[in-house]
């Protein structure tokens, strides 16, 4: 189920922007954000993606939860970058047996990666907070992303909450055995038995169901029927070019401030 069921699809503008130009615009500025060295650049690009929350109705607890754990990463890679990248010391930091130097260049570096990350991980997140999964995969196909790569991608988003649901029950059987008043290192066995079966249960799952795909005629050069039945409007073709120009300016400024 995609995150797009938060709000009705006509309550918002970007939400009525039809699925190919999102898709297009939103990942190539993901891409861009992977490339940016200046951080002033990078943090417009992060502003732009939250506030393409501003115009849409989103679940505020489930951003959160989207954002957090790449927020955690982000973090320990500027601590990583801040004291070890350099040669200018900035500040040191005693400890009992060894000491912590930071480095002018990695708080610098280390700045601009953690603004990359953030930009591009909340750029997808709008891409998926807006947009159905399946319209983003039939989009990919219309861009050449070979079938395979695709069929995957739908099959691993399709069954990623079966798997979920699997490991609830199993998760919840193990309480209602009295799994929880046993000792810390029986429970850490239990729970490796609980992963393994449900690592198990999806291999099975999946042999089955590729095995009924190619039952049913299964090809990965076969050619899908076009899912897309209608052109894109003039108005969203406008939005996109006028975004596509935007992205390359801030390439273009990006290779001119170096």
């Amino acid at each position: 189920m995609s995150l797009a069921r938060f709000a009705d699809e006509s309550s918002s503008p970007l939400r009525r922007l039809d699925s190919r130009v999102k898709t297009v615009v939103l990942l190539s500025a993901v891409a861009v954000a992977s490339v940016l060295s200046q951080w002033y650049l990078a943090l417009a690009l992060w502003l732009a993606a939250i506030s393409l929350f501003c115009v849409m109705p989103f679940d505020r607890r489930a951003l959160l939860k989207r954002l957090i754990m790449p927020m955690g990463i982000a973090w320990l890679v500027f601590l990583s970058v801040l004291f070890t990248h350099g040669s200018r010391l900035l500040f040191t930091i005693p400890l009992h047996y060894f000491s912590l130097d930071a480095y002018q260049e990695g708080l610098v570096f280390g700045i601009v990666l953690f603004l990359r990350i953030m930009a591009a991980v909340t750029l997808v997140a709008a891409l998926s907070f807006s947009t159905p999964m399946i319209d983003i995969l039939e989009t990919l196909r219309l861009c050449k992303v070979p079938h395979t790569v695709i069929d995957i991608a739908d099959m691993m988003y399709r069954y990623v909450f079966i798997m979920q649901d699997t490991a609830f029950t199993m998760r919840q059987a193990q309480i209602s055995r009295l799994g929880e008043t046993v000792s810390w290192l029986r429970r850490v066995r239990d729970t490796g038995k609980v992963a393994g079966g449900i690592l198990i249960r999806s291999l099975d799952r999946s042999t089955r169901i590729y095995q009924a795909m190619l039952a049913r005629g299964y090809d990965e050069d076969s050619h899908d029927l076009c899912f897309f039945t209608t052109k894109v409007p003039r108005r969203d073709k406008l939005i996109g070019l006028a975004a596509g120009l935007l992205l390359i300016l801030v390439v273009t400024l990006n290779v001119l401030s170096r």
